[in-house]
């Protein structure tokens, strides 16, 4: 589970910004707090502001410093680390390293892994242990000092050190140490690689992965839980049904030659230079139809299948979600989802987020971090103080600021929502009236 993330000169955050999902003292709402016996940890997220305020460059950041960590082991020599996106307001601006850390905990035992990157290489990389109350160090590196790699135990120096040169210094020592099935780095990697998400809910960006899962779905227990949540939301959809299949790659520029298709992970959010091209000889295609059953006049059943990108987008959202979340659950995974409440009515965004408070679903843990402007969340009886946050950037430099609802201490009995539209916390927009339109 993560405990905490911090970011450091990526796009709008100039200055150090730390998201905590570390429980305050607060005794208001058991259930959405994960308690181990040593740390009380929070379930679910939810995160307010203006818009260009900077929650998107929130979860950017996030997807990066994950994406960093997932390709490393495929980055060639030299090739560029294009995920780092400094704070662009201010000379030579791509020289300042970007920085990353994640505090979390992996069978009751917590570590802290950071990095800081430019474009073309890892500076600084850390990674720390709590086998006990004091944390060990498990490798740092400096690519200022003479001494580029430290290791302060003997028994994982002598592990460790035989992979130093198996690095390079676009890489992350983290993910070449566990390729080469180093035990002391593993634990942590396995947890960076698999056990921390971010999503884009959007039907086009999310239908290749959701559907892979719906494809591997052999006991259509995946089925069962999209049908289930689906009906739970009162969405008139009955059931479904799948197809897949390859299909060859048709489409050319007019001169008979393929069309180039770029990555989305990884061009997405790439330095604008440096794009991957792949020109696949065959996709794989999908074709998901929704079934309504649907009566007539007479009050006979009738089935009719519509296909699902003809439904309604916050229907496609939800139903996409939905694999998604049943991963969650079942695995523990810390999900992130931007503009979660797009196309969602607002009281579905609450049952959502409420599922991921609930004991009873969410048996093994999971998280939930959300941008929204559903304002039925900044609710003190559905979430706790310190679950609320709020990005607002300064206008004057373009820097976002992140910070708690709990650090204004605001009475429990409290309107949240009234506060906030009155600009009692920040982060709104200063809309004026629109008599400067015509000047």
């Amino acid at each position: 589970m993560l405990l905490q993330f911090t970011v450091k000169n990526f796009k709008s955050f100039r200055d150090e910004a730390v998201l905590s999902l570390e429980a305050s003292n607060d005794k208001e709402h058991d259930n959405n707090i994960i308690d181990d016996g040593k740390d009380r940890v929070l379930k679910t997220v939810s995160i307010f502001g203006a818009n260009a305020a900077g929650k998107t460059s929130l979860f950017n950041a996030l997807t990066a410093a994950i994406l960093t960590i997932k390709t490393s082991n495929t980055r060639q020599l030299g090739e560029p680390i294009v995920f780092i996106e400094p704070y662009a307001f201010r000379p030579n601006a791509y020289d300042e390293p970007t920085e990353f850390e994640f505090v979390f905990k992996v069978d009751g035992k917590k570590y802290v892994y950071g990095f800081s990157a430019t474009v073309k290489k890892i500076i600084t990389e850390y990674l720390y242990v709590y086998n006990t109350a004091r944390a060990t160090t498990i490798f740092e590196r400096d690519e200022t000092d003479s001494e580029v790699y430290k290791f302060t135990v003997p028994k994982i120096k002598t592990e460790l050190n035989p992979l130093v040169d198996r690095n390079t210094e676009n890489k992350l020592f983290l993910a070449t140490a566990t390729a080469w099935n180093s035990e002391s780095t593993r634990q942590a990697a396995m947890w960076l690689l698999n056990m921390i998400n971010t999503y884009d809910t959007k039907y086009e960006n999310i239908l290749p992965l959701t559907a892979a899962m719906f494809e591997n779905d052999v006991d259509n227990s995946m089925k069962r839980f999209t049908n289930n949540i689906l009906r739970e939301a009162d969405i008139n959809i009955a059931d479904f049904k799948y197809e897949s299949k390859d299909v060859p790659v048709t489409s050319t520029d007019g001169n008979n030659h393929l069309i180039p298709i770029f990555q989305d992970d990884v061009s997405r959010l790439s330095h604008n230079e440096f794009k991957i091209n792949v020109i696949p000889r065959q996709i794989h295609k999908y074709k998901i139809d929704a079934m309504h059953n649907v009566k007539d006049e007479k009050g006979n059943d009738n089935l009719y299948y519509l296909p699902i990108d003809k439904e309604s987008r916050g229907t496609q959202s939800l139903f996409f979600m939905s694999p998604i979340l049943k991963r969650a659950f079942e695995s523990g995974e810390t999900v992130c989802i931007d503009e979660f409440d797009s196309s969602l009515h607002p009281l579905l965004v609450d049952y959502l987020v409420g599922l991921f408070n609930n004991k009873e679903i969410n048996k093994k843990d999971a998280q939930l971090i959300v941008s929204s402007h559903t304002m039925s969340l900044l609710n003190l009886k559905l979430l706790r103080r310190d679950q609320i946050y709020f990005v607002e950037k300064n206008q004057k430099n373009a820097c976002s600021e992140l910070f708690s609802l709990d650090e204004f201490s605001p009475r429990k009995s409290e309107d949240i929502r009234k506060a906030y539209l009155q600009g009692r916390y920040g982060s709104i927009p200063d809309i004026m009236e629109g008599a400067n339109l015509w000047d």
